[in-house]
């Protein structure tokens, strides 16, 4: 590519970058104005762009709506894939850039797959949040069973086990308590154990959770002894599965210091036997 085509492309870049910027700031309402996303939101939203979008951002909505209490607006959505083409946009326009002002054409190049890629790695990242999220739940799950468990044998009824757990755990960031909470309040204002529950497993989006709340609320309405019995049974299975989360999480940390040591153990065969190849 030649400098004066590069010079045209930089160009162009820029003029529908500030294309863009006047329509947001046209269309603009009030809040801070991101110029990452904003100049890019009214062209996702173009009806065009949108149904062409949509389909494709369907596991997007669905992580989404997982870290966002169950609930994925298509403002969200939309901010959310502008904020993915403004990257991937600014990484092409920069190496464009550079490469105007080194002559280097390569830097194109180099950038078109960057900004091709920089939208897979937000994905990956949105469905690493969503990973962590569940097994945060997972691995907090059989402690907070354990403590219902010694509350009811002890001869506390269910909700009121429940709020303590939660009382206990007010400062907590995991997104179990934070969800135990809403509950107890959503409780407080009046729904029913049952309402308040079923709402959880439905925020928390883990099948454990959503096992526990109907484990809670069938045995809840039988009452008697069969009530303890299963919640002890309900802890064992957590316990094992936290268990085998540990397990999987330690695997994947020794497969990933297996690569660095691998090329330090190379680094230092360079280094000593580079001497004695140089002494021959």
């Amino acid at each position: 590519m030649s400098g004066w085509a590069m010079a045209v492309a930089g160009i162009g870049d820029l003029a529908i970058y500030t294309a863009l910027v006047a329509l947001a700031l046209r269309e603009r309402k009030k809040g801070k104005f991101r110029l990452q996303v904003e100049p890019f939101v009214p062209l996702v939203n173009y009806p065009p762009v949108w149904s062409k979008l949509n389909p494709l951002l369907n596991k997007t909505r669905i992580s989404l709506s997982i870290l966002n209490g169950g609930v994925c607006s298509r403002e969200r959505l939309a901010d959310w894939a502008a904020e993915s083409i403004g990257t991937a946009y600014a990484a092409l326009t920069g190496m464009g850039l550079l490469a105007l002002l080194t002559n280097t054409p390569g830097l194109w190049v180099l950038g078109a797959i960057l900004s091709g890629c920089l939208p897979a790695l937000r994905i990956k990242e949105l469905f690493g949040k969503v990973s962590k999220r569940r097994q945060s739940i997972v691995m907090e799950l059989p402690e907070l069973l354990s403590k219902l468990l010694l509350m009811v044998n002890a001869g506390e009824n269910v909700m009121r086990a429940l709020a303590k757990a939660a009382e206990q755990k007010r400062d907590e960031t995991n997104p179990l308590y934070v969800e135990l909470r809403a509950a107890i309040e959503s409780m407080k204002r009046g729904e029913t154990l049952a309402a308040a529950l079923e709402e959880m497993g439905r925020r928390c989006a883990v099948p454990e959770v959503k096992l526990f709340a109907t484990t809670v609320l069938i045995n809840a309405r039988r009452g008697g002894d069969a009530f303890v019995p299963a919640l002890r049974e309900l802890t064992r299975q957590m316990w094992e599965k936290r268990k085998a989360i540990a397990r999987t999480l330690g695997e994947q940390a020794s497969s990933r210091l297996a690569f660095p040591l691998t090329v330090v153990f190379l680094l230092i065969m360079v280094l000593v036997g580079t001497p004695a190849i140089f002494m021959m």
